[in-house]
């Protein structure tokens, strides 16, 4: 712990009333026909980006609806009409009593591109509630599944070759997954105390289960076990709107979800850091529940700046998570405005202490890590390194299909020196797994028999 110099009291006293930072904007708005309307940006681009801003900003709108935030504006409207009026009361009562916003239908808009964020606009129209069920399911260790009604919606995908119908009742499925991922959460928050912030308040909770239902999307139909459909009907531009009754195996969820929460929540992480910030964060991510370790392939990497004023100093401090392989998984700055104290040669190591003591400041950075490590999981694992002396293969034009058949590994590409043929790729398991299924998934194609793996760090493997 750094030693303040007899300001840290006086400050943290003053300081602690002051707002978080984040790099991720959000805005939320209630219109007077009755819609909800919310933005949020994430980290980067692509795919996995869009879906988590899509998530954030549904999860805003769910807090919102719960906490009365929405009624409250909605109130000051004199010009709403009683329709919408109703509709929102109905939508906050529901919600208060447990229901599930998930089987809601929602718009969301193109997403734009702000600095090194992808932004989306979510909305939720006017609509009947009748057609989504408030039953969420029951944890009951005496029943080996789990019972949900479920609204899904589907247009028709002629790159997948799915039909409209198809994609609802897949939609569906993911939305009934979500729902028994959420109730086992519930029942699993001691457990999970640790998974950075994602579940201590009703917002977190939202979108870390469609989080988590979203990576199980494409094992919906292995973990269902049987369906029915209640009801039907058809929707603008030819797409249809299910409603399905779904009986989802309890342990097949348990054991995944427990996988894609340990993996979010226990990453192994090195600090690239310039003393005394290095020990300070260190002692901050141990306190998180977070392991630590000199060669994790996760890097917290953190740059503390002094900005030096009219006799005052200032912190900017700027973190970054990124692999070995220099992907970056997520960006955090604190607010320099915060505080300032007089210049002088302990003013850094004050300010530093200051500003990680900040609980908002807090919660502010581990907001971020926690949406790092999200983003890590969505984009397939960390990015190892797989080095194979040339002797060894008999046939190295299969090395790459052969690889990117490995369950749970994906982004595979190789490269030769001559000496050594190198995979790349991500993996969402650990690196001993990956060491047991090369040893496995590469005989086939091996000219002798591999010798015995060299782990040089957690995110380099090398067969000599």
């Amino acid at each position: 712990m750094i030693k303040a110099t007899g300001v840290k009291s006086a400050l943290l006293t003053l300081a602690v009333g002051l707002p978080a930072v984040s790099v991720q904007a959000q805005d939320l708005n209630v219109l007077l026909n009755g819609a909800i309307e919310a933005e949020h940006c994430a980290y980067g681009r692509g795919a996995s980006a869009i879906e988590q801003a899509k998530t954030e900003a549904l999860a805003e709108i769910a807090r919102a609806v719960q906490s009365g935030k929405v009624l409250s504006i909605a109130n000051t409207y004199e010009q709403m009409d009683t329709a919408s009026s109703t509709w929102l009361q109905q939508l906050s009562d529901m919600a208060q009593a447990g229901y599930d916003m998930r089987g809601l239908r929602t718009n969301t808009s193109k997403p734009r591109l702000e600095g090194s964020d992808t932004c989306v606009t979510v909305s939720l129209n006017k609509q009947p509630l009748g057609t989504a069920s408030t039953d969420s399911g029951s944890w009951d260790d005496a029943q080996t599944t789990v019972s949900v009604t479920v609204v899904g919606e589907g247009w028709r995908d002629d790159k997948q070759g799915m039909s409209a119908r198809e994609v609802a009742e897949l939609d569906a499925l993911r939305r009934a997954i979500s729902q028994v991922v959420g109730v086992w959460l519930t029942e699993q928050r001691t457990q999970y105390s640790n998974t950075v912030s994602h579940t201590n308040n009703t917002s977190d909770n939202f979108a870390m289960n469609d989080f988590v239902a979203r990576q199980l999307q494409t094992k919906s139909a292995g973990m269902v076990k049987q369906w029915q459909l209640i009801d039907s009907k058809q929707l603008a531009n030819n797409g249809i709107e299910v409603t399905i009754r779904a009986d989802v195996e309890k342990q097949k969820v348990e054991l995944a979800t427990s996988h894609i929460m340990q993996q979010i929540g226990s990453p192994r992480v090195a600090v690239a850091a310039p003393a005394p910030l290095d020990s300070e964060l260190k002692r901050w991510l141990s306190q998180q529940g977070v392991e630590l370790s000199d060669n994790a392939n996760l890097i917290l990497r953190a740059k503390p700046r002094l900005i030096e004023r009219a006799g005052t100093a200032r912190l900017d401090l700027r973190v970054q998570v990124t692999d070995q392989a220099g992907n970056v998984y997520g960006e955090w700055q604190n607010d320099p405005a915060l505080l300032s104290l007089p210049n002088g040669p302990n003013a850094l190591y004050d300010l530093i202490d200051v500003h990680l003591a900040l609980e908002p400041q807090q919660q502010a950075l581990s907001k971020q890590l926690g949406d790092a490590f999200m983003r890590v999981v969505q984009e397939g694992g960390l990015v190892h390194d797989v080095y194979i002396n040339s002797r060894y293969l008999a046939q190295p034009e299969r090395l790459s299909g052969v690889l990117s058949t490995l369950g749970g590994a994906q982004d595979v590409s190789i490269s030769n020196n001559g000496e050594f043929y190198k995979a790349q790729l991500r993996f969402s398991g650990k690196t001993g797994d990956l060491v047991a299924a090369l040893q496995q998934s590469l005989q086939p194609i091996t000219a002798t028999e591999l010798p015995k793996a060299v782990i040089a760090n957690e995110f380099t493997i090398r067969f000599n």
